[in-house]
């Protein structure tokens, strides 16, 4: 018997016994279909332990089986779910961090970046999800540009003991002093000025109206392809911001991580391994 077996099971104040963290991993398993697998639950234990501090939550196994085997778009929340899931919205989508106007322009310019020959709709897609991956995408970047300002403020007030902590975990002061800096929405909004100025200049029409060639023409002018790197302008600016976000975006998605064969949110009796062979 392990000295931790000893105390009382679920006594107040025992630490918790390798015995009983093993049984805890039963629910985890039968989420996955194991057979024989034990199935007994944490809430005695967790009831005797009492609330956790703030910031510390206990995994509700019912709920993250739910999330893991839904296929939908949207995970919708079972009756009484103490977890707070992204909710299908009412309507069309409304941008908050791009005009009307400009919206459509940012959303055309992750359809250049990420290539049109990516598919455009999703196998069970909700009615209110997004209609593509391009538009999946475009609304992130508008999240990004809405949520900006409240992520500066809150990293320049960060303290002094919790912002050596922040540069500690990030391993250095450049990625601490980006976030209490970096401002997307002046970038996109120089940016989209520059491309609609440039584009009146070279074809004499908006670039949502210049076609096919004269976008892509344009979007080169401003990306890694263009002749001359020497110059930095307001549309280079914002096509490295987009190339980034896109990247993020969709490598995030439910499209990006099955390009990627991601092998997350699954149990497995055996690691399942990259796919790769050994040479000889």
């Amino acid at each position: 018997m392990e000295d931790g077996e000893k105390k009382g099971k679920g006594e107040v104040g025992s630490a918790l016994t390798r015995r009983e963290w093993l049984l805890g991993l039963g629910p985890t398993v039968v989420i996955s279909g194991f057979p024989g697998a034990p199935a007994l639950p944490l809430s005695e234990h967790q009831a005797a332990q009492g609330q956790l501090p703030p910031g510390l939550y206990a995994a509700s196994f019912g709920h993250l089986s739910h999330a893991l085997t839904n296929e939908d778009a949207f995970v919708h929340s079972p009756a009484g779910s103490e977890t707070e899931y992204v909710l299908p919205r009412a309507g069309p989508f409304a941008p908050k961090g791009f005009t009307p106007t400009e919206f459509p322009v940012i959303r055309r310019l992750v359809e250049l970046i990420l290539g049109e020959d990516l598919e455009s709709s999703q196998s069970k897609q909700d009615r209110s999800a997004p209609a593509s991956i391009y538009d999946e995408v475009a609304e992130w970047i508008d999240l990004v540009v809405t949520s900006a300002s409240k992520t500066r403020e809150l990293a320049r007030s960060l303290s002094a003991e919790h912002r050596a902590l922040a540069v500690a975990y990030f391993g250095g002061e450049e990625p601490v002093h980006e976030l209490e800096t970096f401002e997307p929405e002046r970038i996109c909004r120089e940016g989209l000025v520059w491309l609609e100025e440039e584009s009146q200049r070279r074809f004499a029409k908006s670039f949502l109206d210049a076609g096919p060639a004269g976008q892509v023409e344009l979007v080169e002018a401003i990306s890694g392809a263009r002749p001359d790197k020497s110059a930095v302008r307001a549309g280079m600016r914002l096509f490295d911001f987009l190339k980034t976000e896109c990247i993020r975006g969709f490598y995030t998605s439910r499209v990006g991580l099955k390009e990627l064969d991601y092998k997350g949110n699954a149990f497995y009796g055996e690691p399942p391994g990259c796919g790769l062979t050994e040479k000889p």
